[in-house]
């Protein structure tokens, strides 16, 4: 999915004077201008799509400054849950994107309007100050520097690098979207030149990034087969998990996880991979949108329909197309449930052949999901293999 995220703006400084029954010209005393609020993306384990990313994300702007050197409010943070496994990527550049969504920003219409270099310049740093009434053409600002960190911001809001990330650790924070720095009061710029400031700095805007969210569900264990193969029925039989459950193919149109719990309570976790087709590594079928699920599992299972007249057949078809989407993803450590072993001879049969075929020790078990027949052995063979790997990785 895509969305904006934008920052808060900053709050502007304020320009004021103190004033009082025998001070008619006191010394400036507006207050700064708040931060504006900046948009995080934070991992929540509790989280299992990504459906409570809204496709527009902006923070809370900070607040004016005002008189009597009261400073304006800082903008609240967005914090913006999402699940384990979710990929950020920023598809263009700030810049780009604030001329396309016509964005009020000054620096964007300046540099459309004016090409004349040195006004183009004068009139930016002019356009970042707010001016008392009727000063706005009675400031003189050749001599005003432009604050360092002002400038920093200015810079990253062209140049900023693009931002792309991988959450995957639960409390995980990436900040997707800065708030805009809160303007300067007239005080700032008080100088033995200058004892009356009429100006101050304005807040600068917050930046705008369009994301492109991937979500790779991460599980120990992924399940991989056909459509109609009895995937979900074998992780309705293992685990926690309901996926529906129907006699016709693509029943499951999205990525489901269940938990498998032991009885010394050493558990696992299983996602069911909607069906995959020949061709679905160039996207054919439901493709690219499921196959990327698979890349973070630990262990592959093969759920085959051991009743169909070459299950062996399916099962390097599911090989291959892994294979070609991701070289070197048919590599980690692999069981093949052979479901549906009680649907008949034929089924008995194509299982005691493809018994003899097997020569790289892939652990091969028959089960019947749907009446729950040699489960436990399943998942005893499940956990074997995977413990099995994780030894010989550490």
């Amino acid at each position: 999915m895509r969305c904006t995220a934008t920052g808060g703006h900053g709050g502007d400084g304020c320009v004021s004077f103190f004033r009082d029954v025998f001070v008619p010209r006191g010394p400036p005393n507006g207050g700064d201008g708040g931060s504006g609020g900046s948009v995080w993306f934070e991992v929540d384990e509790n989280e299992t799509s990504l459906s409570c990313v809204k496709q527009q994300l902006r923070a809370q702007p900070g607040g004016n400054g005002r008189g009597k050197t009261m400073h304006g409010s800082g903008g609240s943070d967005l914090v913006v849950k999402v699940p384990r496994g979710t990929m950020v990527r920023q598809i263009t550049n700030t810049q780009e994107l604030a001329q396309e969504q016509k964005e009020e920003g000054f620096l964007d219409t300046l540099d459309n309007q004016i090409r004349d270099e040195t006004t183009r310049r004068m009139m930016e740093k002019k356009a970042l100050f707010v001016h008392y009434p009727r000063w706005e053409d009675r400031n003189d600002l050749k001599q005003v520097r432009v604050p360092a960190e002002v400038r920093a911001h200015l810079w990253a809001l062209r140049h900023g690098e693009p931002l792309t990330a991988d959450l995957t650790t639960h409390g995980q924070r990436v900040l997707v979207a800065g708030g805009g720095l809160g303007g300067l009061g007239n005080p700032h710029f008080n100088s033995a030149n200058d004892r009356q400031p009429h100006y101050a700095l304005r807040g600068l805007s917050g930046h705008t990034r369009l994301l492109d969210l991937e979500l790779k569900t991460i599980a120990d264990v992924g399940l991989v087969g056909m459509p109609n193969a009895g995937k979900s029925t074998f992780l309705r039989a293992v685990s926690n998990a309901h996926p529906q459950v129907a006699p016709y193919p693509f029943t499951t149109l999205n990525p489901y996880i269940g938990t498998v719990d032991y009885s010394d309570s050493w558990q696992l976790t299983i996602a069911d991979i909607p069906g995959l087709i020949p061709g679905a590594h160039r996207n054919i079928g439901l493709g690219h949108s499921f196959l990327r699920h698979v890349e973070r599992s630990r262990l592959l299972v093969f759920v085959v329909d051991v009743a169909r007249p070459a299950p062996w057949a399916d099962y390097q078809a599911l090989r291959t197309e892994l294979e070609l989407y991701r070289p070197g993803l048919t590599e980690r450590p692999a069981v093949v449930v052979a479901n549906k072993a009680d649907a008949g001879p034929m089924a008995r049969d194509n299982f005691t052949r493809w018994q003899r075929m097997i020569s790289d020790g892939t652990p091969l078990v028959p089960v019947s999901a749907k009446y729950r027949k040699n489960i436990l052995k399943a998942t005893h063979t499940i956990r074997q293999v995977l413990v099995a790997a994780d030894n010989n990785t550490h």
